[in-house]
C-alpha cells in the first residue's frame, strides 16, 4: 500500500555527489564510472542542485566546450526534494507535478538518499502517469447488463456516447460495501487466510494498525464494473497499484474509463477504486476485449438460479 510505505524503503542511499566548483568533465566521468543517471551538487554538506544525463545533453547543444565549466554553472536549481517520512505515493506525485525525474531525499538539510522516476516506475508504474481529465462527462445511459443477479446494496452507473457500444470517454462505476462476510468468504475461496484480514489483535500490531480487506478483493470490484459495460467484456491484462488499504465495512466505488480504442474490439481502460470520501485506494490500467452479447432471447432460456 503506497500511502503506508515511506520513501526511505525504496530510496538509493549511496548517492553520487560533487561540490559546486567541480568541473563538468569530472562530473561526467563520475556519472560514467558509477553508472548512475545524476550527480547531486552539495555545498558544505547541503544539497544545492543536481545535474542529470539530460542536463549534459542540453549543455552540449548550447556550448562548444564544457571542459572548464563548473557544476554550479550548469546545475538545475533550486533543488526539488522530499522528506524521508513522505510516502512513496507522495514522491511519485511530486516527481510528476514538478516535472523532474530525480528526487533527492533531505532530512534537516542533510542528503540521505535519492529516488528516480525510472526506479519508481518499476515499483508503482501507474503513479507516474498524469491524471486523465475531461471537460465534461458523457450522459448517463441505461445499458443491458447480463449479470445473473444484482443486490440492493450494489450501485452501477454508466456514462457513454450510447447504450449499446463502448467508445473512448465512456465511464462505468460500481459501488458496494466491503463487508465482514465478503472478507471472510474471499479468504475461504482463495485460500488467502492472512491474519491481517481476519484477526483484529494480530492486525493491530502491523503497520496498518487494524484489519483491512484483501487488496485483490478491491480489484474484483473493478472486474464487476467492467462486467457491466455494454457488450461481453473479457479481461486481457491488468496493471495495478494499491495506494491505500480498504477497511472492513467500508463503501467503495470502482471506476473504469475507456481511454484508448486499440482496434479489433480491444480497449485500454483506466481503472481505480476510491472510498466514500473520494480518496484513491487502487489505481491501474486494463486492456479488455468487448465481444457482442448473446441474443437477448437466450436470457429467457437460461435458468436464473
Amino acid at each position: 500500500m503506497h500511502d503506508t510505505i515511506p520513501v526511505t524503503e525504496v530510496m538509493v542511499t549511496d548517492v553520487t555527489t560533487a561540490p559546486p566548483d567541480s568541473t563538468v568533465t569530472e562530473a561526467a566521468e563520475r556519472i560514467r564510472d558509477r553508472d548512475v543517471s545524476s550527480i547531486v551538487v552539495v555545498r558544505e554538506g547541503a544539497p544545492v542542485g543536481i545535474v542529470t544525463e539530460g542536463d549534459f545533453a542540453r549543455q552540449l547543444c548550447d556550448r562548444r566546450d564544457l571542459g572548464d565549466a563548473r557544476l554550479e554553472d550548469v546545475m538545475s536549481a533550486p533543488l526539488t526534494t522530499i522528506e524521508p517520512d513522505a510516502a512513496v505515493s507522495d514522491a511519485a506525485d511530486r516527481l510528476r507535478t514538478s516535472d523532474v525525474e530525480h528526487l533527492p531525499i533531505v532530512d534537516d538539510g542533510d542528503l540521505v538518499g535519492i529516488v528516480t522516476a525510472a526506479e519508481l516506475s518499476y515499483f508503482i508504474p501507474q503513479l507516474l502517469r498524469p491524471p486523465i481529465t475531461h471537460e465534461s462527462e458523457p450522459p448517463k445511459r441505461v445499458v443491458r447488463t447480463d449479470t445473473q443477479y444484482e443486490r440492493d446494496d450494489w450501485t452501477f452507473e454508466y456514462h457513454g456516447a450510447d447504450e449499446t457500444t463502448v467508445s473512448v470517454g465512456d465511464v462505468a462505476t460500481f459501488s458496494k460495501t466491503v463487508t465482514e462476510a465478503d472478507v471472510e468468504s474471499f479468504a475461504d475461496v482463495t485460500g488467502d487466510t492472512n491474519r491481517l484480514h481476519l484477526e483484529e489483535p494480530y492486525a493491530a500490531e502491523t503497520r496498518f494498525g487494524r484489519r483491512i480487506a484483501h487488496g485483490v478483493l478491491a480489484l474484483g470490484l473493478v472486474s464487476a464494473s467492467l462486467a457491466r459495460l455494454p457488450g461481453l467484456t473479457i479481461y486481457l491484462s491488468q496493471e495495478v497499484s494499491f495506494r491505500a488499504p480498504i477497511d472492513v465495512d467500508e463503501r467503495v466505488t470502482a471506476r473504469c474509463e475507456i481511454v484508448d480504442d486499440l482496434g479489433e474490439s480491444k480497449f485500454r481502460v483506466a481503472t481505480a477504486v476510491v472510498d466514500s470520501d473520494g480518496a484513491e485506494l487502487l489505481e491501474g490500467e486494463a486492456v479488455v476485449l468487448v465481444d457482442d452479447l448473446p441474443p437477448a432471447d437466450v436470457l429467457e432460456e437460461v435458468p436464473a438460479d
